[in-house]
């Protein structure tokens, strides 16, 4: 399976997540002000990610002429969408950093407001230069998310409850769905190796300070992953196990591996056109691009079913389930198409296989769904209420962020036209000896 394809199914994925998951947050009115809105804020990200996955996959196509331009300037535009949606929703969740109502006005016109400076950057041709602040949300993440993690995992014991420790548990899941494909590059940062240090990720078109920014951003976050990671085994031996642990430790292993296949080569297989060949782009796919396309929604889908996003009931439920089990489905067999990929199979072999693995995946899905339902997290039973400011903030104001995020991705496709019609990215290119 190419790259671009499991592009495709990423958007699928995503879509589909934040389609369907939009819906069911709608309907849940009994979510506190700051859930509400990280819940709202969540699935839109997801439903734009899910459109930048499909750009890109056309971007890494062998389609002909300057068509790419378009899906390229699609695909950053969705981009800033994410990376302001992370900003916005580690403000909000689990733990509200904008305390008051002035706070929120402000901290979240900031946010917008960097998405449409970015966008205008794009316009007057200073696309991926440093003054479009790329990667610096690596260090909110880093700042925000882990401070609340280190704070509600080391908690003193007598303080210690279920309510602190899932706290912790969402800091860290929403850290590993932005960073997690970075950790997998930690014996690089540690080990000086080229594939990390010489990291391009947009090639000719980005400045070498922007480059500069993003390795200095990915250096933080694994080293963010690293202390996660101690913190976690640390909790494990003194028998305060934790989800998390399971989750990012294959992240970290796949790194070890990961290091012995980067080293035969001078790079990471992570780009946009990266043109890496062999065995180092094979091992990109498996692993970063799994992270981009799959894990990611997974990941996401968890966090809206454990911690009561979605409010399951008698009407609910239905559409719930048919969302885990398209997200499960779909990925499933995508993973089954990666593999056959390089290992050929008979067709009748690949089809019973996949029925097996789509069996075996409902089975799980069924049995995970149950469980999480009847076991929803907590995160503000026997907790300080100081640590959650009561705001009054109507549900119909909080659905305007929905209106605000399809007029900025119709303001975006009029920007991609632009960007296509005059060859702003192409002139860029040209100025940079592309």
């Amino acid at each position: 399976m190419d790259e671009e394809n499991l592009l495709f199914i990423g958007a699928i994925l995503s879509i589909a997540l934040g389609g369907l998951s939009l819906r069911l947050v709608r309907k849940n009115v009994n979510l506190p002000w700051n859930e509400a809105m990280a819940a709202h804020i969540l699935c839109l990200m997801f439903i734009t990610k899910g459109i930048q996955n499909a750009a890109f996959g056309y971007v890494n196509s062998e389609s002909t002429g300057d068509i790419w331009q378009f899906w390229a300037q699609i695909a950053v535009s969705m981009d800033y969408i994410f990376e302001s949606s992370i900003i916005a929703i580690a403000l909000l969740y689990p733990v509200p950093m904008l305390r008051n109502m002035k706070q929120v006005k402000v901290g979240l016109g900031l946010v917008v407001g960097l998405a449409l400076f970015r966008l205008v950057l794009d316009v007057v041709g200073l696309n991926f230069s440093v003054f479009g602040l790329a990667g610096v949300f690596v260090f909110v993440v880093v700042l925000v998310w882990g401070t609340v993690y280190i704070k509600f995992r080391l908690m003193p014991a007598e303080k210690s409850n279920p309510s602190t420790q899932n706290i912790a548990l969402v800091a860290g899941l929403f850290t590993t769905l932005v960073l997690g494909h970075v950790w997998m590059w930690w014996p690089g940062f540690i080990l000086q190796s080229e594939y990390f240090y010489f990291l391009d990720p947009f090639g000719v078109f980005s400045s070498t300070v922007a480059n500069y920014i993003w390795v200095a951003g990915y250096a933080v976050g694994i080293a963010a992953g690293l202390t996660i990671l101690i913190v976690e085994i640390h909790q494990a031996i003194k028998g305060n196990m934790n989800t998390l642990l399971y989750i990012i430790s294959p992240y970290f292993v796949l790194g070890i591996i990961g290091f012995l296949i980067y080293s035969q080569g001078g790079a990471s297989g992570f780009g946009v056109r990266s043109g890496s060949e062999g065995a180092v782009q094979l091992w990109a796919t498996f692993t970063t691009s799994m992270h981009f396309t799959i894990i990611r929604p997974l990941i996401a889908m968890y966090i809206l079913l454990r911690f009561s996003l979605i409010e399951i009931n008698d009407e609910t439920k239905p559409l719930a389930k048919t969302m885990s089990i398209v997200l499960i489905v779909v990925a499933t067999s995508a993973i089954l198409e990666l593999i056959q990929s390089i290992i050929p199979i008979n067709q009748m072999i690949s089809a019973a296989l996949l029925g097996i693995i789509i069996a075996l995946g409902l089975g799980w899905e069924e049995k995970s769904f149950q469980t999480l339902v009847a076991n929803p997290g907590q995160l503000r039973e026997n907790i300080d209420k100081r640590w959650f400011p009561e705001l009054d903030i109507p549900r119909g104001n909080i659905g305007r962020i929905e209106i605000a995020c399809l007029i900025y991705s119709l303001v975006s496709l009029l920007i991609a036209y632009y960007v296509w019609e005059f060859d702003v990215i192409l002139e860029l290119q040209m100025q940079r000896g592309g």
